[in-house]
């Protein structure tokens, strides 16, 4: 299919946009936000179905970015592609999968292939089959139906605005069709150890995803058995209490809830060896991502 190969609306610089929709740019996809910020009606009302099928929906983040990745095939939508490859992974999907997706003699079970057949049907023809909505309903009750009929409406419509805008990808992305190149680990400097081995304390902390890692600081206390503090990010200048968390020797877990500028939950769970923090985030709705990190080591230790 054709699309724009040049922007043809600019995006709006961030330092132009309201601070509301500022953060919502740095939170990722930020030129397609750049863009739509022109549009800031048509953004908040497309925006909040956008964010209930992403995070509140009943459908697992693995089978949603999958139908996503086979949206944008079917209306070679590049942007979306590049956007939804990395969400793909973080919600269970493997590269191999991401890369059958192109492959029209690609074995997928039952479940799956029902999914993806009917993003095609609904693509080609704007109407599921008795066959494949029979399939579809030996394991999915008619919410979730209902919610795969609006998911692959919304990025169809998604895939025509991005494809006629010219919403640029950007450097690295990975191109449609084809899995995120793997994320390398920020390396870690020598440096005098703290002498300390629990987990109370800072920790400068990276957030790996491959769309945009992101840099955090955990402000971390125990009392035995609880944990409590804060998340505080870098770059939305946000900080995030945690609700509720527990420690085990070195092992420790911690929930907060996100409510600015979108509303979603973070989970951690992490091992502490040392100064060194590695474990893994699970945004709600959204996936899992592995983050690690070091603890802030002030001058008098």
């Amino acid at each position: 299919m054709p699309h724009a190969t040049t922007p043809r609306i600019t995006p709006l610089a961030l330092d132009e946009m309201d601070p509301e929709h500022r953060k919502l740019a740095k939170l990722g996809a930020d030129t397609v936000i750049q863009v739509l910020a022109r549009a800031p009606e048509v953004m908040q009302a497309s925006g909040t179905l956008g964010a209930y099928l992403l995070s509140q929906g009943k459908l697992h983040p693995r089978i949603r970015e999958l139908a996503i990745l086979r949206v944008a095939l079917r209306c070679d939508a590049p942007y979306e592609w590049a956007n939804h490859a990395p969400a793909a992974l973080g919600g269970g999907a493997t590269e191999a999968e991401i890369a059958a997706l192109s492959d029209p003699d690609a074995v997928w079970p039952s479940e799956d292939d029902a999914v993806l057949r009917a993003v095609d049907e609904l693509c080609a023809n704007v109407f599921v089959s008795d066959e494949t909505w029979a399939d579809l309903a030996a394991t999915r009750d008619h919410a979730e139906i209902i919610e795969i009929l609006f998911l692959v409406g919304y990025y169809r419509m998604m895939a025509g605005f991005l494809n006629s805008a010219g919403v640029p990808m950007k450097p690295g992305q990975p191109a449609l069709g084809e899995p995120p190149a793997p994320v390398a680990r920020p390396d870690q400097a020598a440096r005098p150890a703290s002498g300390k081995t629990g987990p109370d304390g800072k920790w400068t902390i990276t957030f790996i995803h491959p769309a945009a890692s992101k840099d955090l600081i955990l402000d971390l206390a125990t009392d035995g058995t609880a944990v409590s503090g804060s998340i505080f990010d870098t770059q939305l200048k946000v900080t995030v209490p945690i609700v509720s968390g527990t420690v085990d020797g070195r092992e420790v877990a911690f929930t907060a809830l996100v409510t600015d500028p979108v509303r979603f939950e973070l989970s951690v769970t992490a091992t502490v060896d040392g100064d060194a923090f590695t474990g893994s985030v699970t945004i709600s709705g959204g996936g899992t991502f592995p983050l690690s990190g070091v603890r802030e080591i002030s001058p008098s230790n």
